[in-house]
């Protein structure tokens, strides 16, 4: 009887010191999901200040699908930095897929179904370079991918001359980013299935859990029997197909192939994929985090220009966005870590 007492005590007292206040809970939840409640107050904000012109669904729809694509490139970048590799060179990879996108059935007559191949292996061919260089002989990410974008900028070049090419894309590519399915263009639909397979592969599968357990101490995955360098290299060639799939989709989208398109995608990318850090899981690139994040960015855009702003506000509040998601990121996780802990 004495016994059975002792137990149920000591029970009762590593219960009480290991629970946690309630209020304490919602303190550490609260934080991540401030991203969401920024998003709901920009769209409450801009559309009290412009009923007409930007709470309609006509301009709500533009935001949707012109952030399709940005989403999917966003998503290519979150990958390798994960495993903490960065992937500089996947806006140059968009560009060069979407000239290629272009060019090929109007400059070589090649059919659409080899071209959307053609197209997605060169991204893997991309990343497998990617992997060889920084994987297997341990080069810096940042300079690699650097000297990639490079070459792929001039690659370009090379190829239209400067010139937008737009005579000669046939209807069948085309119809891929112009069609509609239930109200929707289908470039919403190719961003929702590339965000709903990476969150299952991120969150349900071992190459997921694998890839945040490199990010988090590649020496630990190593010991703990995780193939880093095959994890790694994998991500790699992920971030390069899906940034040729977003070239192939903006293509489809435009019917045209710009040489200079890349510069726009670079930044608000990486914005959105540092953003993610401070949405959902704090202090984790995350699919869920990146889709939210661009649209808050689509959406403070969208509502500065439509009160009038200047056409130089875009990259200042890209940029600033990006600053400010690496500093809230830092601060929502210690705070998050000393209230769990509290």
């Amino acid at each position: 009887m004495t016994t059975s007492s002792t137990r149920s005590e000591t029970t009762d007292v590593s219960t009480a010191s290991t629970a946690v206040p309630p209020a304490h809970r919602l303190r550490a939840i609260l934080p991540r999901f401030g991203m969401v409640g920024l998003f709901i107050l920009l769209l409450v904000v801009f559309s009290i200040l412009r009923p007409v012109s930007f709470a309609n669904s006509a301009n709500l729809r533009t935001i949707l699908v012109e952030s399709a694509v940005l989403t999917i490139l966003a998503l290519a970048v979150m990958i390798p930095l994960i495993a903490n590799d960065f992937d500089l060179s996947v806006a140059s990879v968009l560009g060069l897929a979407s000239i290629l996108a272009a060019g090929l059935p109007a400059k070589q007559g090649l059919p659409v179904p080899v071209v959307i191949v053609a197209v997605l292996a060169v991204g893997a061919v991309v990343g497998l370079l990617h992997a060889l260089l920084i994987v297997k002989f341990d080069l810096p990410s940042v300079v690699v991918s650097l000297g990639t974008s490079t070459v792929l900028g001039g690659i370009v070049l090379w190829y239209t001359g400067g010139a937008v090419l737009y005579e000669g894309v046939p209807a069948a590519l085309t119809n891929l980013g112009s069609k509609s399915f239930l109200g929707l263009p289908l470039p919403v639909y190719y961003m929702i299935v590339v965000a709903a397979v990476l969150w299952f592969v991120l969150e349900r599968r071992p190459w997921g859990r694998n890839l945040y357990a490199v990010g988090s101490s590649e020496v630990a995955a190593r010991l703990a029997g995780v193939n880093t360098a095959r994890t790694r290299a994998t991500a790699l060639i992920a971030c390069s197909t899906l940034a040729a799939l977003a070239g192939l989709v903006l293509t489809a989208r435009v019917g045209s192939g710009n040489p200079s398109i890349s510069n726009a995608y670079f930044l608000p990318a990486f914005a959105a994929a540092f953003l993610s850090l401070a949405a959902f899981r704090l202090g984790f690139f995350n699919p869920l985090g990146v889709v939210l994040s661009v649209y808050l960015l689509a959406v403070g855009v969208n509502g500065l220009t439509i009160l009038g702003v200047p056409s130089w506000v875009e990259p200042v509040f890209n940029g600033t966005a990006l600053i400010v998601a690496i500093g809230l990121a830092r601060l929502s996780i210690g705070k998050s870590r000393r209230l769990v802990g509290a």
